[in-house]
């Protein structure tokens, strides 16, 4: 049978058995809590984790919030900042490079002008100009009569050359209209200039 002695040994060795585990637990949530906390300095703070390309990553959040808090437009404006790009910090490196490799694509890539097409490319779409000009110069012509307020039964002879200018240059500015303007009005030289020698 076990003894007063025996029974208060027992009772001593759990006592100090659950004073270890209680300090071991205590010793494992403070380093938890230490961890916890210096991966939210770490987030907070934007403490580079590598030393290579990613290094940049803040530089490239960064910038692109200072893009977007300079523009002009109100729904990009820094007064809608926070609200539109709240997630922006949390976003993972993957996501980060992603967003950076299609920025630089779209830097990458150049304009497309008529000097990359073919002779082909740009005979068809000089008849395809001359075919639906007509169309074009009669869109830029109501436009223009919406702009000065004055329509066909109310107009004078200064106010009907005033719009048709307006038209031409609103016709002249959509798409590439002048460059093909242009095009045709080198062929049609050089066709007089073809007729002028083979009379003369």
């Amino acid at each position: 049978m076990a003894t007063e002695a025996d029974l208060e040994q027992l009772r001593q060795d759990l006592t100090d058995r659950a004073n270890g585990l209680e300090q071991t637990l205590e010793n494992y949530n403070n380093d938890l809590q230490s961890s916890i906390l210096r991966l939210n300095q770490a987030l907070q703070i934007n403490i580079p984790h590598h030393t290579n390309e990613e290094d940049n990553m803040d530089i490239l959040v960064d910038g692109h919030l200072r893009d977007i808090s300079a523009e002009q437009r109100p729904q990009m404006s820094g007064a809608g900042l926070e609200s539109s790009n709240k997630h922006f910090r949390d976003l993972s490196n993957h996501e980060l490079h992603q967003i950076k490799k299609i920025h630089e694509k779209d830097h990458k890539q150049k304009p497309r002008t008529i000097l990359d097409e073919n002779l082909g490319e740009i005979m068809n779409k000089c008849v395809n100009f001359l075919t639906y000009s007509f169309d074009g110069y009669t869109k830029a012509y109501y436009e223009a009569e919406i702009m000065e307020d004055v329509y066909d039964n109310d107009k004078t002879m200064y106010e009907s050359i005033k719009v048709h200018l307006i038209a031409f240059t609103l016709f002249f500015r959509d798409d590439e209209n002048i460059l093909y303007i242009g095009i045709l009005l080198v062929f049609l030289s050089i066709i007089i200039y073809l007729v002028n020698i083979t009379t003369s």
